[in-house]
């Protein structure tokens, strides 16, 4: 009896040990050009437990010997790995050419149709027998060759997007005028936002140079916080003191954080303006960029011009700008391949892009997307805080689902935003109604951003929206986006 007792207690160790989890490292790569793959799905088998690789293509996971991994990717074959004694697992992905069968080449050509290319199994090669049919019969189509930088079929030529902004800081009493209309008000009104009564708080050093990002504080007469937000480049932030509720107050309290010392001001409810004097240099000349994208099937009429252009502008900002990061962040909506997939800071540029590359539109199906999610992971990323400019572009062309719990969401990620200093600005694609329109201005104006809009100038995709503005101006949207950068980078004026 004594035996079997001592051997039961062994077999339960021995079973506990067995069942003990361990982590997992290492890298998916793809087989054709040994690049890291980003975004690979890697699940344990019979489980819903699961992770995606980063950019580098690199994955943790926590696991049992005996476990089944199975890595999935778009394009690829899935590959099943049991787990065994070694703690790293490197896995090589290999394209699946049932899926390559048809390719669609999408090209602004002179009368905007697509153009179908049957009967080509053998386009692994990704580009030789493409260019060679291709190559200068297809207008507005870039043909790369298997040398290029980026893992792609073919991109449309960038520069042909257009676009127009509304800078509703500097348009303020466009801005107020467009609030009194009743559509608008219902609005503002379902998703909190007010944003009428604002507060322009510039700060210089003693030289009379503009100092960025100093945290600046608005309390109302009862010493409540109501905002907290960073001076920019240009040394300036605007607070707005009905930012969540109409403005009653009558005193408020301008408060600046110097070298852990609070400096405040007491002002009125008439003030518009007030200006602090420090003597702070400025530090840094990083620049965080991050992308947000909708992803959904929606985006499909203009998500490959769109990687276009964004690759044209990432490549741009590469020349103009020394010290940067750029992060990806798509999403889609719940019961979808995925809700949000995201990609952290990278100062390396030629990886973004390939990242980029790879992705593409599907899922949706009702009007409505994640957007509240997209934003709360967006937020929950790597932000140099101590960079001299924090820019955060949200590509879109529906709106959050409304529910009480979205709109908490999204006014809490909004904050976030202030509290860093990150600009939001959207960039409205083609379906977008006013809804999508108005709460993206919110978005833009609560952050100290600008609102960017597609429009029908270039012929592509589905009809846009025409936006409620006095006046504005068409530009490509690559060229608008890379001077809003710059401009918010302090590389031009």
């Amino acid at each position: 009896m004594k035996r079997t007792l001592q051997f039961l207690f062994v077999l339960m160790i021995s079973m506990q040990l067995n069942a003990q989890e361990k982590p997992i490292t290492g890298i998916v790569t793809s087989l054709a050009d040994g690049l890291p793959l980003p975004g690979v799905n890697i699940i344990i088998k019979g489980t819903t437990t699961g992770v995606q690789t980063g950019f580098d293509g690199e994955y943790t996971i926590n696991v049992n010997e005996g476990n089944i991994l199975t890595f999935s990717f778009i394009g690829m074959i899935t590959k099943e790995v049991v787990i065994g004694a070694s703690n790293i697992v490197n896995v090589v992905l290999e394209e699946d050419s049932s899926t390559l069968d048809e390719v669609v080449i999408t090209g602004y050509a002179s009368k905007g149709k697509s153009i179908r290319i049957r009967g080509m199994s053998s386009v692994t090669s990704r580009s030789e027998s493409v260019s060679k049919a291709l190559s200068g019969r297809v207008s507005g189509v870039k043909v790369e060759d298997s040398k290029a930088e980026h893992d792609a079929y073919s991109d449309p030529q960038s520069g042909q997007l257009t676009a127009g902004e509304i800078n509703d800081l500097e348009k303020w009493d466009d801005w107020l005028n467009a609030l009194k209309v009743k559509e608008y008000k219902k609005i503002q009104k379902n998703w909190n936002f007010f944003l009428e009564n604002k507060i322009q708080v510039s700060i210089v050093n003693e030289k009379g140079l503009p100092v960025n990002n100093v945290q600046v504080s608005l309390y109302n007469d009862l010493n409540e916080k109501i905002m907290t937000s960073r001076t920019d480049i240009s040394g300036n932030v605007t607070l707005f003191k009905d930012l969540n509720k109409v403005c009653e107050d009558e005193y408020f309290i301008v408060q600046a954080l110097h070298d852990n010392n609070a400096i405040g001001k007491k002002i009125t409810n008439r003030h518009e303006t007030i200006n602090f004097v420090l003597n702070r240099k400025n530090a840094s000349n990083d620049i965080d960029v991050m992308f947000t994208i909708d992803a959904t099937g929606s985006m499909g009429d203009e998500i490959s011009y769109l990687k276009s252009e964004l690759k044209n502008i990432i490549s741009r900002l590469d020349k103009s700008i020394d010290k940067k990061r750029v992060a990806l962040t798509f999403y889609r909506d719940s019961g979808d391949e995925y809700v949000v997939k995201d990609f952290d800071f990278n100062e390396d540029i030629k990886h973004v892009k390939e990242v980029l590359s790879r992705q593409s539109a599907g899922g949706g199906g009702d009007y409505e997307e994640a957007v509240e999610k997209a934003l709360q992971v967006s937020m929950s990323k790597s932000w140099n805080i101590n960079a001299k400019s924090r820019l955060l572009f949200l590509l879109l062309d529906a709106p959050p689902h409304l529910n009480q719990e979205n709109v908490l969401m999204i006014k809490e990620q909004i904050k976030i935003a202030q509290e860093k200093g990150i600009k939001i600005i959207p960039i409205v694609a083609s379906g977008a109604d006013k809804t999508v329109e108005f709460l993206m201005r919110f978005f833009s104006v609560s952050t100290n951003g600008t609102y960017v809009f597609l429009t029908d100038d270039s012929g592509i995709g589905n009809p846009h929206m025409k936006p409620t503005a006095s006046e504005y101006k068409i530009e490509k949207l690559n060229d608008l986006i890379v001077r809003l950068i710059e401009k918010y980078a302090g590389v031009i004026g």
